[in-house]
């Protein structure tokens, strides 16, 4: 009897994982990674109407007054990475709830073309972001999320380092 239930537990646990590779949540989750290497890391932002619903709806203010829907997602990312081309997402982990994906990750990249009136200024930065991203269908339908753009544009020479959000929630001066 012992061994029967320890040969079941075994076959339970050695299932578990691949049971939970096909649930809605992980798959959530790879496509939330896909995202980030397709559209974020390689500027391929045909990949955004395949990866994100028509009625997707942004949260996030972007910046310059780019439309909080799919298209702004994409004039988003193409000014991101006409300024940015070495633009790359370190994703720290990702963690899902229902519907729901939560990632924590760090953006850098190099300034190599304008940005907000900014001219090519060939500085770097490396800034944290958290993205909340709601799925429906196989596809995002909201976003949700806070980029320490402080940080960013503190690196980037266009505002003065003690406002960086860095300085401010360390406790510590830089």
């Amino acid at each position: 009897m012992t061994r029967v239930l320890t040969i079941g537990l075994v076959i339970i646990a050695l299932a578990a994982p691949a049971a939970l590779a096909d649930s809605p949540a992980n798959s959530n989750e790879a496509l939330l990674k896909r995202f980030y290497d397709e559209v974020a890391e390689k500027g391929n932002v045909a990949a955004v109407d395949e990866l994100v619903a028509r009625n997707f709806v942004e949260h996030e203010k972007f910046p310059g007054g780019l439309s909080p829907d799919r298209e702004g997602l994409k004039d988003y990312f193409t000014m991101m990475h006409k300024a940015f081309p070495d633009l790359s997402c370190d994703v720290h982990f990702t963690m899902s709830d229902g519907d729901r994906v939560a990632a924590y990750a760090t953006v850098s990249g190099t300034q190599k073309g304008e940005f907000m009136g900014m001219p090519p200024s060939g500085k770097k930065f490396s800034a944290h972001c958290v993205d909340i991203i709601r799925f429906a269908d196989g596809k995002a339908v909201e976003h949700w999320g806070a980029f320490d753009a402080a940080t960013m544009m503190q690196q980037l020479g266009a505002m003065p380092e003690n406002m960086s959000m860095d300085h401010h929630m360390s406790g510590t001066k830089k």
